[in-house]
């Protein structure tokens, strides 16, 4: 998460920037990908469950209005300084009501790194699968970049699931791979992704 500490002319400055930047709208007909608005606060906190928290490495900790707020103004600020996160808000593209997220992390020598979640009320209707095939589509022909990564828990069924369905393929196991906020080491399948393997 994002903590930054904006006071007075400083803050009008940046949110003007931040205004400026052009983020892709993507969309298939069933959902949009777009960018984190403020007025998401409410329901992306309110997505957020144990599920949620623990695949990401902060559980028993939560979140809150002031560390969402905070990560949404980092995103938007890495959009605008060409920094190495893509954050992307899913929706359903009727309602634009939020169901989820995507996040692109930029990596050296044209490749990244994928993670994505579905927020609580809106899991098992397939928008996590669709977003990550929009999401991925941009990197390869919106960024250029030559290889994506995802990196699932080998019990996260529902997950590995989701980058199969696009195409990405398991490389590996990699044994206590991620470590969580809570200092927990975490095995990892590694999953990647290359052009002419994406099933769009």
């Amino acid at each position: 998460m994002y903590s930054p500490s904006i006071h007075g002319h400083c803050a009008s400055a940046r949110a003007a920037t931040i205004e400026r930047v052009r983020v892709p709208k993507l969309t298939d007909g069933v959902v949009l990908l777009d960018a984190f608005t403020p007025a998401d606060a409410d329901a992306h906190l309110a997505g957020e469950d144990e599920e949620h928290a623990r695949r990401f490495g902060w559980y028993p900790n939560r979140s809150t209005l002031e560390t969402v707020r905070a990560a949404f103004e980092g995103w938007a600020q890495d959009w605008a300084d060409d920094g190495p996160t893509r954050a992307l808000a899913v929706r359903e593209a009727i309602t634009g009501s939020l169901v989820g997220g995507f996040q692109l992390r930029l990596r050296e020598n044209r490749m990244g790194e994928i993670s994505y979640w579905t927020n609580a009320q809106h899991r098992r209707r397939g928008f996590a699968a669709r977003a990550v095939r929009l999401g991925c589509a941009f990197a390869f022909d919106g960024l250029g970049l030559d290889r994506l990564e995802a990196y699932v828990e080998p019990d996260n069924v529902a997950s590995r699931r989701t980058v199969e369905s696009v195409g990405f393929v398991a490389e590996g196991l990699l044994r206590s791979r991620e470590l969580t906020a809570h200092g927990e080491r975490r095995d990892m399948v590694l999953y990647g992704l290359l052009p002419r393997g994406f099933m769009r």
